[in-house]
């Protein structure tokens, strides 16, 4: 399963994120491949790992050299520079399907034997006022359409903040996308906008609520009138978690306790069970790749890539 945590920054949406990889790490049935997709890059502290500059996705010499990787001998990319963020695998795509698959491993941080951790990676100093963090993304799109999640693989993606994630293609890549909302007026106002904007894409049924920092009934009362949407679940206020945080300990199971674990349990349940199946998402991405194909942006940079699609192979694949 394929599995992202959104939401307002401040929200919790990236220690969400980390308890939920500690609770898979736990259950010991999969590989999980964990991909910090947030622009703020809290993940590796989270999961009390660093991750050395040199190994970020997004810097253009590692891009290149996956997306060559995941090309493979597909002869619809004429070459890996004609990626766009809805470039879907073909004939011939190289295929993710492990947590240690070999040819990602120089770009990710073995968190622990079957728990690996890639970044996107923020702003570089030379890109101030001259980049958009959307095309930082792209690298991350690539990865997830070309993964095999299932009985030996779940892909955790803590995304980027806010309603960002519908620039292009992250919200087609998932089984569920788990929107964490505080009780605050902000954040349940990024999340009635991220939910407004999944009906106008058709993706509604994938968008799971789950309150974070709630001390008593009136918070999930609050949460429900702004949202129009009862949450999947609640997450307490853990003081606990934020004096750990404070001296600087990771998150770790330990952390996971009655009420947490039920949550958890909701979402993996959610997503094992998307309410839209992965060949009708990938109709979704097919048809943004050829509305994307024909921007003047695209065309002028990248060429002719409408027909990197093979409908036969994607059919069978999915």
């Amino acid at each position: 399963m394929k599995i992202a945590f959104v939401g307002k920054g401040g929200s919790g949406k990236s220690t969400m994120t980390s308890l939920f990889i500690r609770y898979l790490e736990s259950q010991n049935k999969r590989g999980v491949m964990a991909i910090d997709a947030d622009l703020n890059m809290n993940l590796a502290g989270l999961l009390g790992v660093t991750v050395p500059d040199d190994i970020i996705l997004s810097k253009p010499d590692i891009a290149d050299r996956i997306r060559m990787h995941l090309k493979g001998h597909n002869p619809l990319i004429a070459d890996h520079t004609k990626f766009l963020p809805t470039t879907p695998p073909g004939p011939g795509s190289n295929m993710i399907r492990s947590a240690n698959d070999p040819a990602m491993a120089p770009y990710a941080v073995q968190v622990s034997p079957n728990l690996s951790l890639m970044i996107v990676g923020t702003y570089d100093r030379e890109g101030i006022g001259q980049s958009c963090y959307h095309t930082n993304l792209f690298v991350a799109e690539n990865i997830l359409s070309h993964t095999v999640a299932g009985d030996k693989l779940d892909v955790v993606c803590d995304m980027v903040a806010g309603t960002d994630a519908f620039a292009y293609s992250l919200h087609l890549q998932f089984d569920a996308i788990v929107l964490i909302v505080e009780p605050t007026p902000e954040s349940a106002e990024v999340c009635a906008l991220y939910m407004g904007l999944a009906q106008e894409a058709g993706i509604d049924g994938l968008i799971h609520l789950v309150g974070n920092k709630i001390e008593d009934e009136d918070d999930v009362a609050f949460i429900v009138e702004r949202t129009g949407r009862t949450p999947l679940g609640t997450v307490p206020l853990m003081p606990v978690l934020k004096k750990s945080r404070q001296r600087g300990s990771p998150v770790t199971a330990e952390m996971l306790e009655g009420p947490i674990v039920s949550v958890m349990q909701a979402v993996e349940r959610a997503a094992q069970n998307p309410a839209i199946p992965a060949a009708v998402r990938m109709e979704k991405l097919c048809a943004l790749h050829k509305k994307l194909a024909v921007q003047d942006w695209v065309v002028s940079g990248y060429g002719d890539v409408a027909n990197q699609i093979d409908a036969s192979f994607l059919k069978e694949a999915v």
